[in-house]
């Protein structure tokens, strides 16, 4: 079990980091957690830049990593094979590959009620099926959140840390097998009291 000093995030966007901390401390149960982030404005250098920026989150006193990069439609073992090749001989050897099924936003379909909360609709958004098999969740939740506040919200990504601190993370759990991932990665680290 790893003492955690502070967490790196390796993230597509701001959005993402925002909602990965924040679900990263739900899951802990603490407040105080320190993050450290690089941005790799989309996906496409995170594969190539991966190992030395975990080497700069390492020396700027991170020693838990999570690299984070959407499916986005691609084969998922070949995808994390990559990733891990890219963070061969990391110094930060505590970390997780996380690779949310198509976007990060499945995870927040999977509570309705929560994200009804978040922006007060008037009704309780629907969403058919598994929110991992939803092709596109980041539109998904744009149209039914546009559609449940009767074309007064307009959802952008900067939304998803507000969404991320109301959503159920029994229900992302139950719902979303690579959210269970960080779930029970998160669940094995040690944070100070």
């Amino acid at each position: 079990m790893t003492k955690v000093k502070s967490i790196g995030l390796i993230v597509e966007d701001n959005s993402d980091f925002t909602c990965f901390s924040t679900l990263i401390s739900r899951i802990a149960d603490k407040d105080k957690i320190r993050f450290k982030k690089v941005i790799g404005n989309g996906c496409g250098k995170i594969k190539k830049k991966a190992f030395s920026w975990s080497a700069n989150l390492h020396q700027r006193g991170c020693n838990v990593l999570v690299l984070v990069q959407d499916l986005d439609r691609n084969n998922q073992k070949e995808l994390k094979k990559a990733l891990e090749d890219s963070l061969s001989g990391s110094p930060i050897q505590t970390r997780l590959i996380c690779i949310p099924m198509e976007e990060l936003e499945a995870w927040l379909l999977s509570d309705p009620q929560g994200i009804k909360e978040t922006f007060k609709l008037k009704r309780l958004p629907k969403f058919n099926g598994n929110p991992e098999s939803i092709k596109s969740p980041k539109e998904e939740l744009r149209d039914s959140i546009y559609a449940c506040s009767d074309k007064r919200i307009l959802y952008i990504t900067k939304h998803n840390e507000k969404i991320a601190e109301n959503v159920s993370i029994d229900k992302m759990k139950a719902k979303c097998s690579s959210f269970t991932e960080l779930h029970d990665f998160v669940l094995d680290l040690k944070f100070k009291n």
